[in-house]
């Protein structure tokens, strides 16, 4: 479906069952996340990509600062609200997920701790012990070997945090990789890595949303 209020909408060929909403990173909704969610659709899933940045990308670290800076962050949880509120009329009030890379993966933890999603798949992002005390659903963590931006600590912390409130996580930590690796659109992709670490991602919202003995 095309654009409509920030929203890409991906759906699969027959009726969908369950959903996921997409947030980008702070590259802003490039096309390899449009990409990603008919790549969920292909695979079941209505996926909705939601734009932060009203329409505003670039490939660029500096840039991608900047976006984020002057992006309306007060606005942010509201369009991820509204996401879920899309996927559920479309899916018939089925169960939807969320998928976020960063940026993206912390408005991401902020969506699960207000308990509206059913799986959260979350790229080089973390939220505290606070956030985690509130989680509701199983975690799909990928990590960057060497992260500029967050020390290992902090994702030790999450996990430790989730896992003792009972929550099911799964992290995976890839070698040779840097944050970002999972975006196809930049310089430090890193292509092997970030197609295992996809399929893994297919495999889990796939698991969690529509269950594991489907297709």
């Amino acid at each position: 479906m095309p654009d409509d209020q920030g929203f890409y909408l991906a759906e699969p060929a027959g009726p969908a069952r369950a959903g996921v909403v997409v947030v980008h990173d702070w590259y802003g909704r490039l096309p390899h996340v449009r990409a990603m969610a008919d790549e969920l659709a292909a695979d079941g899933l209505a996926a909705l990509a939601v734009d932060l940045y009203d329409g505003r990308t670039t490939t660029d670290p500096g840039q991608a600062e900047s976006l984020a800076g002057q992006m309306d962050r007060a606005a942010a949880p509201a369009r991820l609200d509204d996401a879920v509120k899309t996927l559920k009329a479309r899916t018939d009030g089925g169960p939807v997920g969320v998928l976020g890379w960063s940026l993206g993966g912390s408005y991401a933890v902020g969506l699960a701790t207000r308990g509206g999603v059913d799986a959260a798949a979350l790229y080089y992002a973390a939220g505290d012990e606070d956030d985690a005390a509130k989680f509701r659903c199983p975690v799909l963590l990928h990590l960057a070997e060497t992260d500029e931006f967050d020390p290992p600590e902090l994702y030790d912390g999450f996990v430790n945090a989730l896992r003792a409130a009972g929550t099911e996580v799964e992290a995976h930590t890839w070698p040779g990789t840097e944050h970002s690796f999972a975006n196809r659109d930049v310089a430090l992709y890193a292509p092997d890595q970030a197609a295992e670490a996809w399929a893994i991602t297919v495999r889990f919202l796939r698991d969690h949303l529509l269950g594991p003995a489907t297709g």
